[in-house]
């Protein structure tokens, strides 16, 4: 599991090709609506 927000932008980069404009804004979406699990 990604520890902070720009780990998991770099791992959602990863998984998905931002090539258009749509899936730049499901990265951000999947950012913005992203909730760290309480340990």
């Amino acid at each position: 599991m990604e520890k902070t927000s720009s780990s998991l932008w770099k791992r959602l980069e990863t998984l998905h090709a931002t090539k258009s404009l749509a899936n730049c804004l499901v990265l951000k979406q999947h950012l913005f609506t992203f909730h760290m699990n309480k340990c």
